[in-house]
């Protein structure tokens, strides 16, 4: 048997798995109408360096729950979600063939357990909601591994797997994807919504099929 040249697969999640939304917390704030002048702050104070990402994480969820947004509800919004076009499909594929395939995202789990379930994943890198048992969002944990540590994440990946980041393949859609495009051994730009990520990717599928990727894997 032929030695795979990518042991191991990552994905993005919002645009990239998953159609109907560019980024799910994006997809949650306009929903559920949060504070935008609050919501804005926190951006800047976390791109200006004066809040953590944790500080951000919680902040975020925070407007969500004074603006309603319970377990109840947002289930009905992830119900309007839709996995992409042929990933269910090329995720099949990827395992039959022997990849390891991973989500390394700064999405929430509660996306993935609805559309997909985390079983059908070797690793999932992403935040985590927590609801409390009257289903009011009571807190979660953030990923270490979104945006810059995006690429961290890659590397920690393929340590598990005993593997070199130049035998990891990342496909993924938007800004947030470029430091972990640059650690991969190859970088697919899936639906694209960056031009400096499509610059920087070995690979650029235009078509909303994943299972186009199949081909460069």
């Amino acid at each position: 048997m032929t030695a795979l040249r990518f042991p191991l697969v990552c994905f993005d999640l919002d645009g990239t798995l998953v159609d109907d939304t560019i980024y799910i917390w994006k997809t949650l704030h306009e929903a559920f109408e949060t504070d935008e002048p609050a919501r804005r702050k926190a951006y800047d104070d976390f791109f200006g360096g004066i809040i953590s990402y944790r500080d951000w994480f919680e902040h975020d969820l925070k407007l969500l729950r004074l603006a309603g947004a319970t377990k109840k509800r947002v289930e009905e919004l992830l119900r309007t979600l839709r996995p992409m076009e042929g990933a269910k499909e090329a995720i099949a594929t990827l395992k039959a063939r022997g990849h390891k395939v991973a989500i390394i995202s700064g999405s929430l789990d509660i996306v993935v357990d609805h559309l997909f379930g985390q079983h059908l994943f070797d690793h999932v890198l992403i935040n985590k909601l927590h609801y409390s048992p009257d289903g009011q969002i009571d807190g979660g944990e953030p990923t270490p591994y979104d945006l810059v540590g995006k690429a961290e994440g890659l590397r920690e990946l393929a340590r598990r797997e005993g593997l070199s980041p130049d035998q990891v393949a990342f496909v993924g859609d938007n800004e947030n994807d470029i430091w972990i495009a640059q650690a991969a051994g190859r970088a697919i730009a899936f639906n694209c919504k960056s031009d400096k990520l499509r610059e920087l990717c070995h690979v650029e599928i235009k078509t909303k099929d994943l299972r186009l990727v199949l081909e460069h894997l």
